[in-house]
């Protein structure tokens, strides 16, 4: 059985991207989650650093500015996205994410561009997944995520789920049921302290298995509908990011183990 542990690069916080490559690469994940930022960072090896990992690319972060009103900040969005596709395609990404507008867009408006979006992507043969997060005004839980992504009718359009934003945004593990399994695209993990909702934000993601959210039942589900993407480990504890990032990442891979996620 292949290794499907993926380990987002914010999770280790401001290093080098040769710092966070190597804490990946030597703790036994098998692919990363970053940004074109930390690839064409100034003065580095970005791309030259990744291949050397030998680590694959689980998703690249990320699309933005998609959904905005205004068609021509659209279009400058679209253009920057295209950037962005060609940069996965070169390092081999197995997707990028598309993250929503804080504003509020119709849903079948958001389909519309979003089906704009992927036909971009196809071009150079990425897919896309579409991230539903809580601060969005349109796109913050997961049953409308993935209807604005059946509206698009896109062959390499999907979903994103994270089980950190699906309990903040209000969504239930029962809503993974009406997805098709090939239509989630990636599965991002963390755990939670027991707050209410609105009291979380990225600061208190928890090593899995060790908050209150339902990982058990959520990996159920997700083996139940067949997926076979990546589980990608994101973390935006900046507790963590004092620590040694080896140590951290290394602790991230041994909670992901004891719960199955390879």
């Amino acid at each position: 059985m292949r290794n499907r542990a993926a380990l987002n690069l914010a999770t280790l916080g401001p290093l080098s991207l040769e710092q966070k490559l190597y804490a990946a690469a030597s703790t036994g994940f098998a692919a990363v989650g970053l940004s074109q930022t930390e690839l064409d960072e100034p003065g580095a090896r970005g791309r030259q650093e990744l291949l050397l990992s030998d680590l694959a690319v689980a998703e690249l972060e990320a699309a933005t500015g998609w959904m905005d009103a205004s068609s021509t900040a659209r279009s400058l969005a679209l253009l920057r996205a295209e950037q962005v596709f060609a940069t996965a395609a070169e390092v081999g990404a197995a997707l990028v994410l598309a993250w929503p507008s804080d504003e509020p867009v119709e849903p079948l408006q958001a389909a519309t561009y979003f089906g704009e979006l992927c036909r971009t992507a196809a071009a150079v043969n990425v897919r896309v997944g579409l991230e539903f997060r809580a601060s969005s005004a349109t796109i913050r839980d997961m049953t409308t995520a993935w209807h604005i992504v059946e509206m698009a009718e896109c062959e390499n359009g999907g979903i994103v789920i994270d089980i950190f934003e699906l309990y903040r945004g209000g969504s239930t593990l029962q809503m993974i049921e009406e997805i098709p399994g090939e239509k989630i695209f990636l599965a991002q993990v963390s755990d939670a302290p027991a707050l209410p909702p609105r009291e979380l934000d990225d600061r208190n993601r928890l090593y899995p298995g060790t908050g209150m959210l339902e990982l058990e039942g959520f990996l159920a589900l997700l083996g139940a509908k067949e997926y076979s993407g990546y589980f990608s480990l994101e973390l935006h504890n900046e507790e963590y990011w004092r620590e040694d990032p080896n140590l951290v990442a290394g602790e991230g891979f041994r909670a992901m183990r004891r719960l199955d996620m390879m």
